[in-house]
């Protein structure tokens, strides 16, 4: 199972080549677990050895709603695919899509702490309309992206369903925190691109 752990992120000191632990929330690590996806699925990677296109679209600290929109120059759309919830944390499993294409362009997880998002955000958040980048973004909310790791992961079913791929291909992602002004942290990502 994905370690189990609030958002914080840990590395062990092994020197094994996929040694890197990356802790994930109980509500990600539930998420991936109902999806068959577990931690020796993720191969960490440094970003600078990340092929591209991948590398441009993941090795940076941007959001990846708005470097996703501006790649595919298309306004993206979201898809729930699962939620979790409590009083002060929202969970949910998405892919986002180019508007004018239906093209699936990224599977994600993505868990929130509502409590550090305005009402206004947070109705926003649960009304499940767009993606939280977008959100964030259109309300002018100030945040920084701080990618923790970068990984290949051979194709899970969902991302072979949703990006039209074989059960043998290799796609890349990224594990990414959202920080507010104040530092504290909005939202934990994992983020896969389709081939």
């Amino acid at each position: 199972m994905l370690p189990r752990v609030s958002s914080s992120l840990a590395k062990s000191t092994s020197l094994e080549p996929n040694s890197r632990v990356y802790r994930l929330s109980e509500f990600l690590e539930r998420i991936f677990a109902e999806r068959g996806i577990y931690a020796d699925a993720f191969q960490w990677i440094e970003g600078k050895d990340m092929p591209l296109p991948y590398r441009d679209l993941l090795v940076h600290d941007r959001d990846m709603t708005s470097t996703l929109a501006n790649f595919h120059e298309a306004e993206l759309g979201l898809k729930v695919l699962n939620v979790r919830r409590e009083p002060d944390e929202y969970a949910r499993e998405v892919i986002l899509f180019a508007k004018n294409s239906e093209k699936a362009v990224e599977y994600g997880a993505i868990d929130m702490h509502l409590e550090h998002f305005r009402p206004e955000e947070r109705q926003a958040i649960v009304e499940e309309g767009e993606p939280l980048g977008s959100i964030l973004n259109r309300m002018e909310h100030p945040y920084r992206s701080a990618p923790r790791g970068f990984f290949s992961i051979v194709a899970p079913s969902i991302c072979q369903e949703e990006f039209k791929c074989g059960a043998d291909a290799v796609l890349y992602g990224r594990y990414n925190q959202l920080f507010s002004s104040e530092d504290k942290v909005l939202a934990s990502i994992i983020e896969i691109l389709p081939l």
